[in-house]
């Protein structure tokens, strides 16, 4: 067989980057060895014309293209993939070079000093600031790049006669070096509160001792993104305290002109995590906050990412503004955003969400419509069609409906490969709770309360709200 490592880096490019990669592998500058171009060439047609069958190629085949009267010589052409390997990742990073021209800039800058061009100096440095200023808001990067700016200039006039001035692009590179790291240290910090405040951590995150107090530098005003690390940290250390998330609230709305639209959507993110926090500690009121914190990111165009919303995002977003008691909006949302979702879940995330939107509105007409017929290729999407469409027939009391989808839904669960043990043991434990709710009597307290402790020991992966409310319409007699 080929190598998996070559194929499948070449297949994850697209057509118009493959068609890139083959200049870049053509050129004699980057590139003087012809049978790798032909290598590159055969693999290429192969996955263009058909990229299954690229995958099935074996060595033999590939060396007979290459050399059709030559005997088979193994370590040879293991040398030329890997050699084509190496150079798509050249390619790679040539590509992420080339979208980041202040970067490019800042190296021409560097590169200039070992000859005697000022005029080339004096233009590439024009650029440079002219890049800066433009640049989106005061990031990590922004303040690395005004340092390789100050630092260059510095460095270049300190092999020279000392020059008047310089030595205060030493104190800005100092300036800039230190925005850098103290924004890139907390940004490490949040993602150290996040990742203990989802799974337990032996390790602490060190910082040096006064870090804290040294943050409060005036000077650190003039990094918006510093002052707002500092209060995400201070929400989380201080979780109870809310006045803080307000702040921060408050703060980003500020600041937001100044920032890159990444980082703004970064902290949008974890602000929405801290919402998320506060709900699963039963303070449903921040569903509200969380809805606000969504529909910001979608009025400043931040949602979208690389002509992409990431699913597990969009299903978030729906969940907390049905939570919020949302529906139109959300509907609108499903209907304007789900084009922008992974093709290959658009269809079943499209239909799953809108019936999820109807659930809520109580239109089970209209969930029946939706879920009834379809066939999900995704098993996520098909678990939570069954799900929705079991509380609906229950809704409807339609008990014949439910009794053959408690079935159906029994025998996927056992015929499936793919889910887990204790997702099928989660799952067919819902089943049988919607059985037992289908068939218990208001009078019988004692069923009641068996079935209240095994709902209250049901995961939240489960609908256990639906449950709970459900058993006090029961007990209430509003039911049946």
């Amino acid at each position: 067989m080929l190598s998996d490592k070559l194929l499948s880096l070449l297949g994850a490019l697209s057509k118009p980057e493959r068609n890139r990669l083959r200049k870049f592998v053509h050129s004699p500058y980057l590139n003087d060895q012809d049978d790798v171009s032909r290598l590159f060439d055969v693999l290429d047609a192969t996955l263009r014309k058909s990229p299954d069958k690229a995958l099935s190629l074996d060595k033999p085949t590939i060396w007979k293209a290459l050399y059709p009267s030559r005997t088979y010589d193994d370590a040879h052409l293991r040398r030329l993939m890997s050699d084509l390997t190496q150079l798509t990742q050249r390619f790679l990073v040539a590509e992420m070079r080339a979208q980041d021209p202040l970067g490019e800039a800042l190296d021409l800058q560097r590169a200039l000093e070992r000859f005697d061009l000022p005029k080339h100096m004096a233009a590439t440095e024009r650029t440079i600031d002219h890049l800066i200023e433009e640049h989106p808001g005061k990031s990590v990067e922004y303040h690395y790049a005004q340092y390789r700016r100050h630092w260059n200039i510095f460095a270049r006039a300190s092999k020279q006669v000392a020059t008047a001035g310089f030595s205060e692009k030493l104190i800005a590179a100092d300036f800039h070096l230190e925005c850098f790291y103290l924004a890139q240290k907390l940004k490490l910090y949040i993602d150290w509160l996040l990742f203990r405040g989802f799974r337990a951590s032996e390790h602490e995150l060190p910082v040096i001792p006064g870090f804290w107090d040294y943050l409060n530098d005036p000077r650190f005003d003039e990094a918006p993104l510093i002052r707002i690390f500092q209060k995400i940290i201070t929400c989380f250390a201080e979780i109870e305290n809310e006045t803080h998330f307000e702040q921060l609230v408050r703060l980003l709305d500020h600041k937001d002109s100044q920032l890159a639209r990444a980082d703004l959507r970064e902290c949008y993110f974890i602000a929405q995590n801290y919402c998320a926090l506060k709900i699963n500690q039963g303070n449903t009121p921040y569903y509200y906050r969380y809805f606000e914190l969504i529909k910001n990111m979608v009025e400043r165009d931040l949602l979208i990412e690389n002509n992409q919303i990431p699913e597990a995002v969009f299903k978030n977003f729906i969940t907390v503004s049905l939570g919020a008691g949302q529906y139109e909006w959300t509907e609108r949302f499903i209907r304007q955003y789900a084009d922008y979702l992974p093709a290959r879940i658009r269809e079943n995330a499209r239909t799953f969400n809108l019936a999820y939107v109807y659930f809520y509105q109580k239109n089970y007409d209209r969930v029946i419509e939706c879920l009834r017929d379809v066939e999900y290729s995704d098993v996520v999407y098909a678990l939570g069609a069954k799900s929705i469409l079991l509380r609906t027939y229950y809704e409807m009391e339609e008990h014949l409906a439910l009794d053959s989808l408690i079935e159906s839904f029994r025998v996927f669960l056992l015929r499936n490969k793919v889910i887990s043990k204790n997702l099928k043991r989660e799952y067919m434990n819902f089943i049988s709770l919607v059985k037992k709710l289908s068939t218990l009597a208001p009078s019988d307290k004692k069923a009641l309360e068996r079935l209240r402790q095994r709902v209250s020991q049901t995961s939240y992966a489960m609908p256990k709200n639906w449950l709970m409310k459900k058993l006090a319409e029961i007990e209430t007699g509003r039911r049946r």
